[in-house]
């Protein structure tokens, strides 16, 4: 608080110093400058002020644009791509970079009037074209959920009311998000720069681009020339894996599986006459590849691979009938696959576990018998001291995932753990083969 109290009594000070502020809108005619004393005592205060007024998430990506040398800062800079290899991020038309600096001469005042940016020295300011758009478009290599930002006009009147507005586009061009801040402006204030806009946009709607705009309320909301500084967002989620997301939507028992009826008649006749087990019918099972191939499609975008086989495990991959569900994370060299074109089983290790993930096309559909009670869950789980298994059924065929464990005085509590087991399973990659791209 006493560090505050100085640094107020000190920019009125130095406020008093020189004459009319020592904000600057650029129509306004020099002072003389404030001696380099008292400019060193308030760049001292501003850190303070900097400090804890920047945006410091450390889960954003926050440009500063300090990391560009403008040296004297007399040759106008023009910013647009200079940030997408690093950040992904272009700025439009009508942006420039500008050194803000205690120099205080005709040139300074009018590109940046004031001492300091938000943090560090140099700040971007957007000059609206003449009869062009009055905003600032910025646009994203990879889709934003929030974007922020410190605002400030180059000048004007000392309480002066003022309204930044901040749009959120997606891919399409279609408005997910937009926001208003509305804030009056003070000189001595404005060297902290305590202005700032934010967008937050809905989940699942993330923004490809943005448009920027400040108006200056007294003049019917005319778009007016801005600075900015510290210019933050963040990355949409990626969104979740296609296992993942498919098996989060699964719930209640699974429904009667449509397919072949692939066994010999005389099979249900037998088991009718003996009446030993309940009747069984089996089925080779419809695979719905659009939702195969939406899955595929979607794996692409967020980059999601399955580790490599090995031995003949592409072969047996190649000539299977069905989705297979494979790995993103094994120990090198870990995963072998095997089976034939209606089942197959992948092995792997990993973090000093051993899996395996058996998918199959057959299935023996028995009837339930009077009073028996059904399967509840779309998931179940079973195991024995050595194992725990996850059982469900995705794009219509049938898996199930075991995780190997030790059992007996050296059995580990976490190998039993149900959502450590399904947390494998979400991880899991489709991939299909040479057979399965003919959806057979």
């Amino acid at each position: 608080m006493r560090k505050l109290l100085f640094f107020t009594a000190l920019a009125a000070a130095f406020a008093a110093s020189a004459g009319v502020g020592f904000m600057r809108a650029a129509a306004q005619e020099a002072d003389p400058a404030p001696s380099r004393a008292l400019v060193d005592a308030v760049l001292d205060q501003f850190s303070v002020a900097a400090a804890r007024n920047r945006n410091a998430d450390g889960n954003a990506q926050v440009i500063t644009f300090d990391d560009i040398d403008l040296g004297d800062g007399r040759r106008p800079t023009t910013l647009g791509r200079q940030y997408q290899d690093r950040y992904g991020v272009v700025f439009g038309a009508g942006a420039s970079l500008h050194l803000c600096s205690s120099a205080y001469d005709e040139f300074s005042r009018s590109q940046c009037p004031y001492m300091q940016a938000a943090s560090g020295q140099n700040a971007a300011l957007f000059t609206p074209p003449a009869g062009g758009a009055g905003s600032l478009a910025v646009s994203f290599d990879a889709p934003v959920s929030t974007v922020s930002m410190r605002i400030n006009p180059t000048g004007g009147r000392d309480g002066e009311q003022f309204l930044a507005l901040i749009t959120g586009y997606d891919a399409a061009g279609n408005r997910v998000a937009t926001d208003r801040r509305s804030f009056v402006w003070y000189q001595q204030e404005a060297f902290q720069w305590p202005n700032a806009v934010q967008l937050e946009t809905k989940e699942g709607a993330p923004a490809a681009s943005i448009t920027l705009e400040l108006q200056r309320v007294a003049a019917n909301n005319q778009p007016v020339r801005f600075l900015f500084d510290d210019f933050a967002f963040l990355a949409a989620p990626a969104g979740a894996a296609p296992v993942a997301a498919a098996i989060a939507t699964l719930s209640g028992p699974p429904k009667a599986p449509r397919g072949e009826i692939v066994q010999n008649a005389r099979i249900g006749e037998a088991q009718e006459r003996l009446r030993i087990y309940p009747a069984a019918t089996r089925k080779r099972l419809e695979i719905d590849w659009d939702a195969v191939d939406a899955a595929l499609a979607q794996q692409d975008a967020l980059g999601l691979t399955a580790q490599p086989a090995v031995r003949d495990g592409p072969k047996y991959i190649d000539i299977a009938e069905l989705p297979v569900l494979l790995p993103s994370e094994a120990d090198p060299g870990s995963l072998i696959v095997f089976g034939n074109e209606n089942t197959v089983n992948a092995t792997w290790s990993v973090g000093g576990r051993d899996y395996s993930v058996y998918g199959s096309r057959l299935v023996s559909v028995v009837g339930k018998a009077s009073g028996a009670p059904g399967v509840r869950s779309a998931i179940t789980y079973s195991g024995s001291s050595d194992e725990m298994t996850a059982s469900f059924s995705l794009y219509g065929a049938s898996y199930a995932l075991s995780q190997y464990c030790i059992g007996g005085d050296r059995a580990d509590p976490d190998c039993y753990d149900r959502d450590r087991l399904g947390a494998v399973a979400e991880s899991l990659v489709v991939v299909v083969g040479e057979a399965g791209r003919t959806r057979p």
